[in-house]
């Protein structure tokens, strides 16, 4: 982050110093606290235990190597919420940067105890600072740290995020799983972003955005396969594949972008 700070400042002897000592973090890291047994993190350097939150911290803030990133994304699934309603940020972060989106929309929609409905089953009305009474008697009933959706929802669930400094740039990345039909709006300092989807697994996403002024876009479709196609604004676009996504760029105005399997 200090890199990137730097490097928005103009200050490029600080960008590439702080780049790299970037780097040299996250390479120690992997090499003292990744098992390459086991491919998953380790607690710490002399034990050989996993837990939950070794392996969603290093998911959420991008350290996993892409060979270790299937073993550390089935870890993480294999321990459920085993986490705090804070933690809970960083675990959905973390199952939303593996494009898990069946398992994230699972953790979000769980009706099961550690979940944001049980807070409403206890008779809250806002988040509360933890999942149950049972884990914490006095806790508070007004806790802003225990509202992960808020913000998980718009950035992860529609992929709603700043790429350049004041949403000069911005990455739409829907992960919608089984979700047929959704809309937001989301505020920023050149006007509202616009997003709605109609979604038929395997078959066809179609995407309605209006993408505000001095605003240029990553729109990140889901991909239907060889034989999908993409069409921008009724015109049929050459795709770029990116893992399980099609990759297209636009700037400001009202966009129309489907992906259709032509097989089906």
């Amino acid at each position: 982050i200090m890199s990137r700070i730097a490097g928005v400042l103009g200050n490029t002897a600080d960008q590439q110093f702080y780049g790299t000592e970037a780097e040299k973090v996250k390479k120690q890291f992997n090499v003292l606290l990744l098992n390459a047994k086991t491919g998953i993190y380790k607690d710490g350097i002399d034990t050989d235990h996993s837990s939950l939150h070794a392996n969603m911290f290093p998911m959420a803030f991008g350290m996993v190597p892409e060979k270790n990133r299937q073993a550390v994304s089935d870890f993480i699934k294999s321990r459920k919420m085993a986490c705090s309603v804070y933690g809970s940020h960083f675990l959905l972060e973390a199952i939303y940067n593996a494009n898990d989106a069946a398992y994230g929309l699972e953790l979000l929609g769980s009706t099961r105890e550690r979940s944001w409905y049980n807070m409403l089953r206890v008779g809250s009305t806002v988040s509360l600072e933890a999942w149950d009474n049972k884990y914490k008697p006095n806790q508070d009933w007004n806790h802003a740290w225990g509202a992960a959706p808020a913000h998980l929802i718009p950035r992860k669930f529609f992929g709603i995020e700043p790429l350049a400094p004041g949403f000069s740039k911005i990455r739409i990345k829907p992960q919608p799983a089984t979700v047929l039909e959704a809309s937001i709006k989301v505020p920023t300092i050149s006007g509202d972003i616009n997003a709605s989807f109609m979604n038929r697994p395997g078959e066809s996403f179609s995407l309605e955005v209006v993408i505000p002024a001095n605003t240029i876009a990553e729109i990140w479709m889901p991909y239907m396969g060889k034989k999908s196609k993409l069409v921008l604004d009724g015109k049929e676009q050459k795709s770029v594949k990116r893992g399980a996504f099609v990759l297209i760029n636009m700037g400001s105005g009202k966009h129309s972008v489907i992906v259709k399997n032509a097989d089906r």
